[in-house]
């Protein structure tokens, strides 16, 4: 029996998932959101409110169905006193029976609550949705953000490593006369401010790291690899605005949402509607009764009965100080504001997506301006080098030049984040999941 048990121990253990190590997790962008998506405890929370709404679902079916009920019943009678009546008298009774009710008709409450309660599911399966592409955009933002950091540091320590150059060449050039030592003060100030930068531009990719750890379910200390460069994105939107503004009214989970709940807020007024009219039920009743006289004077009247008993129930509420007709008056409210509110998130929908578009637009022309700017900025900066390597140009030159290309290195990587988070903005923005930015 011992070794039976292990086996079985040992055969779970193997079907168990087993969680990587996250010194060993490597994760580019659909990576990273595909894991997110999995490990998130949001996403969790939102699926336990969808599977919540089903079981209410299963609520507001059992109202259909009759209802049954055991009833028992046992008391005691003492009297120490005079006897007036038979009731009198010193008993022991029993009462024990079956009791079936149906509702026959609740001014349709019931049939509105089902009809609601699946109305919810549908809601919560929208909040989930939006979750879900909420999720997506803040791991692809900041996955955006890490590669962007990146590329900084990358741009901090090329300007570094010529600073550190043209420092060297100042040096040497004071110790043979041919420069003031006030090149050598001018090359240290740029150094310092790079060194600055760095440390700055370090913690932005520590930070942004720790938030990706925090989506995909790992610790802050979690030693989490992620892989990727700006340029690997070559995807393409290719939506018309027309198409894009149609996509988005129909898919967007914050739309279907609204559109739900206003859906629901009718059902709700329907069911309070509902208080006006009759209440029809119908029951069965099975009851068997028993007296035991504990007196020695009425020992030979007990008795037990037995009966049964079918009814039909007709009640109808005609007045109920108003309180019926105002919540009625609320619920017609509440259905107005959340209409008025599906009204201005299609409009904020509408302009979401064209402002969508016009950023990628303004995205695209920036990389392609930026990077003429680079490279006039590479020229002039090896210009201004020779010219002051051969002492025909001035530090200040030089230095100008070298700010110029660290300037215009960054005002690319700005430009190509720019164009992938406007392209991950836009398809937030009309409901589409793009794990990889594809």
């Amino acid at each position: 029996m011992p070794r039976f048990a292990f086996c079985c121990f040992a055969m779970l253990a193997l079907s168990l998932p087993v969680q990587a190590n996250a010194k060993d997790a490597v994760y580019d962008l659909k990576q990273a959101v595909s894991r997110s998506l999995d490990a998130n405890p949001a996403m969790e929370a939102q699926q336990l409110a969808v599977d919540r709404a089903k079981m209410d679902v299963g609520v507001a079916q059992s109202y259909f169905w009759p209802t049954a009920s055991w009833q028992v019943n046992r008391n005691r009678l003492h009297n120490s006193g005079d006897v007036g009546t038979t009731e009198d008298y010193s008993n022991k009774s029993y009462h024990n029976g079956l009791r079936v009710a149906l509702s026959l008709f609740s001014g349709f409450a019931h049939l509105n609550n089902l009809e609601k309660s699946m109305l919810s599911v549908d809601v919560e399966e929208a909040r989930r949705g939006q979750a879900r592409l909420d999720l997506i955009g803040n791991v692809q933002l900041q996955f955006l953000q890490l590669l962007k950091a990146r590329e900084d540091m990358k741009t901090v320590r090329d300007s570094k490593r010529r600073i550190t150059t043209q420092l060297k060449a100042a040096q040497a050039f004071v110790k043979v006369g041919m420069a003031p030592y006030l090149n050598v003060l001018q090359n240290e100030v740029e150094l310092s401010k790079v060194r600055q930068q760095e440390i700055r531009t370090a913690n932005a990719i520590r930070n942004a790291e720790v938030m990706l750890n925090r989506y995909l379910g790992y610790t802050e200390q979690d030693s989490v690899t992620y892989t990727g460069n700006l340029k690997d994105f070559n995807g393409m939107v290719e939506y018309s605005e027309e198409e894009a503004i149609k996509t988005s009214l129909r898919f967007r989970p914050n739309l279907i949402l609204a559109q739900k709940s206003v859906a629901v807020a009718v059902k709700q007024s329907h069911v309070t509607a509902g208080r006006f009219l009759p209440q029809v039920s119908a029951s069965y009743d099975s009851v068997r009764y028993s007296k035991y006289y504990t007196d020695p004077h009425y020992l030979a009247r007990d008795y037990t009965r037995e009966y049964w008993n079918i009814g039909l129930n007709f009640s109808w509420e005609l007045f109920a100080g108003g309180g019926t007709a105002f919540a009625l008056l609320g619920d017609r409210k509440a259905l107005a504001s959340l209409r008025k509110s599906y009204e201005d998130a299609m409009a904020s929908a509408r302009a979401d997506v064209i402002r969508s578009l016009l950023d990628i637009q303004a995205a695209k022309e920036l990389i392609a301006t930026s990077h003429k700017g680079v490279e006039a900025a590479t020229e002039s900066y090896a210009i201004a080098s020779k010219r002051y390597m051969t002492s025909i140009g001035t530090v200040v030159e030089l230095l100008d030049a070298q700010a110029r290309l660290t300037e215009a290195e960054a005002g690319h990587s700005q430009a190509l984040t720019e164009y992938q988070s406007a392209r991950a903005r836009f398809f937030y923005n009309i409901g589409k999941e793009n794990l990889g930015l594809d």
